[in-house]
Protein backbone atom coordinates (compact mmCIF):
# COMPACT_ATOMS: atom_id res chain seq x y z
CA UNK A 1 0.00 0.00 0.00
CA UNK A 2 1.00 3.68 -0.24
CA UNK A 3 0.73 4.18 3.52
CA UNK A 4 0.17 7.90 4.05
CA UNK A 5 0.36 8.56 -0.24
CA UNK A 6 -3.39 7.70 -1.14
CA UNK A 7 -2.93 7.47 -5.05
CA UNK A 8 -5.67 9.90 -5.57
CA UNK A 9 -5.55 9.04 -9.27
CA UNK A 10 -6.84 4.89 -9.31
CA UNK A 11 -10.61 3.92 -9.78
CA UNK A 12 -10.79 2.60 -6.11
CA UNK A 13 -9.03 5.57 -4.53
CA UNK A 14 -11.82 8.26 -5.78
CA UNK A 15 -14.47 6.03 -5.34
CA UNK A 16 -13.57 5.54 -1.52
CA UNK A 17 -13.20 9.43 -1.58
CA UNK A 18 -16.70 10.41 -3.05
CA UNK A 19 -18.28 7.68 -0.94
CA UNK A 20 -17.93 10.15 2.17
CA UNK A 21 -16.91 6.90 4.03
CA UNK A 22 -13.08 8.35 5.21
CA UNK A 23 -15.11 11.81 6.70
CA UNK A 24 -17.82 8.68 8.62
CA UNK A 25 -14.26 7.42 10.02
CA UNK A 26 -13.00 10.49 11.37
CA UNK A 27 -16.37 11.20 12.86
CA UNK A 28 -16.68 7.74 14.52
CA UNK A 29 -13.14 6.84 15.49
CA UNK A 30 -11.55 10.13 16.31
CA UNK A 31 -7.43 8.18 15.94
CA UNK A 32 -8.99 8.58 12.21
CA UNK A 33 -9.85 12.51 12.67
CA UNK A 34 -6.35 13.40 12.03
CA UNK A 35 -4.97 14.11 8.18
CA UNK A 36 -1.77 11.88 8.57
CA UNK A 37 -4.22 9.02 9.91
CA UNK A 38 -7.23 9.90 7.22
CA UNK A 39 -4.61 9.65 4.51
CA UNK A 40 -2.74 5.74 5.62
CA UNK A 41 -6.35 4.93 6.41
CA UNK A 42 -7.87 5.85 2.80
CA UNK A 43 -4.75 4.42 1.18
CA UNK A 44 -4.70 1.43 3.31
CA UNK A 45 -8.17 0.69 2.26
CA UNK A 46 -7.85 1.45 -1.52
CA UNK A 47 -4.71 -0.40 -1.70
CA UNK A 48 -6.12 -3.45 -0.16
CA UNK A 49 -9.50 -3.66 -2.52
CA UNK A 50 -7.56 -2.75 -5.62
CA UNK A 51 -5.67 -6.17 -4.67
CA UNK A 52 -8.75 -7.89 -4.61
CA UNK A 53 -9.78 -10.89 -7.94
CA UNK A 54 -11.23 -8.72 -10.25
CA UNK A 55 -14.87 -9.52 -10.04
CA UNK A 56 -14.39 -8.54 -5.96
CA UNK A 57 -12.96 -5.34 -7.49
CA UNK A 58 -15.77 -4.18 -9.42
CA UNK A 59 -18.18 -5.39 -7.01
CA UNK A 60 -15.83 -3.24 -4.14
CA UNK A 61 -16.26 0.20 -6.61
CA UNK A 62 -19.71 -0.54 -7.13
CA UNK A 63 -20.32 -0.50 -3.21
CA UNK A 64 -18.07 2.36 -2.57
CA UNK A 65 -19.77 4.60 -5.17
CA UNK A 66 -23.34 3.59 -3.59
CA UNK A 67 -22.18 3.92 -0.42
CA UNK A 68 -21.49 7.53 -2.19
CA UNK A 69 -25.04 8.56 -2.39
CA UNK A 70 -26.24 8.14 1.36
CA UNK A 71 -24.67 11.98 2.14
CA UNK A 72 -25.85 13.61 -0.27
CA UNK A 73 -29.35 12.47 0.11
CA UNK A 74 -29.34 11.98 3.86
CA UNK A 75 -29.41 15.04 6.27
CA UNK A 76 -27.24 12.55 8.96
CA UNK A 77 -24.79 10.69 7.33
CA UNK A 78 -24.12 8.52 9.89
CA UNK A 79 -27.40 7.74 10.12
CA UNK A 80 -27.58 7.18 5.92
CA UNK A 81 -24.48 4.47 6.82
CA UNK A 82 -26.72 2.98 9.55
CA UNK A 83 -29.38 2.40 7.05
CA UNK A 84 -27.02 1.30 4.46
CA UNK A 85 -25.47 -0.98 6.67
CA UNK A 86 -28.57 -3.09 7.21
CA UNK A 87 -28.95 -4.36 4.03
CA UNK A 88 -27.34 -7.57 2.85
CA UNK A 89 -24.11 -7.65 2.22
CA UNK A 90 -23.48 -3.96 3.06
CA UNK A 91 -23.15 -4.41 6.51
CA UNK A 92 -20.32 -6.65 6.20
CA UNK A 93 -18.27 -4.68 3.64
CA UNK A 94 -18.71 -1.45 6.04
CA UNK A 95 -17.55 -3.04 8.53
CA UNK A 96 -14.41 -4.87 6.16
CA UNK A 97 -13.71 -0.91 5.18
CA UNK A 98 -13.54 0.39 8.57
CA UNK A 99 -11.44 -2.87 9.89
CA UNK A 100 -9.00 -1.72 6.87
CA UNK A 101 -9.23 1.66 7.57
CA UNK A 102 -8.19 1.15 11.53
CA UNK A 103 -6.01 -0.86 10.93
CA UNK A 104 -3.85 0.93 7.96
CA UNK A 105 -4.18 4.16 10.22
CA UNK A 106 -2.95 2.42 13.67
CA UNK A 107 -0.35 0.03 12.67
CA UNK A 108 2.49 2.40 12.30
CA UNK A 109 4.36 -0.23 10.70
CA UNK A 110 6.36 1.41 7.04
CA UNK A 111 4.63 1.06 3.92
CA UNK A 112 7.59 -1.55 3.02
CA UNK A 113 6.96 -3.89 5.14
CA UNK A 114 3.62 -4.56 3.82
CA UNK A 115 5.05 -4.86 0.39
CA UNK A 116 6.76 -7.87 1.83
CA UNK A 117 10.04 -6.55 2.88
CA UNK A 118 11.15 -7.58 6.42
CA UNK A 119 10.57 -5.35 9.21
CA UNK A 120 13.77 -3.11 10.57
Amino acid sequence: MSGARARHGSRMARALCASGLPRLWAARYPALAGPLASARAAAHVSGSLERLPRPYRVGAEVALRVAGLVPARSSAPAAGYDRLARLPGFGRFLAVTDALALYGALDGAPDSARDGEPDT
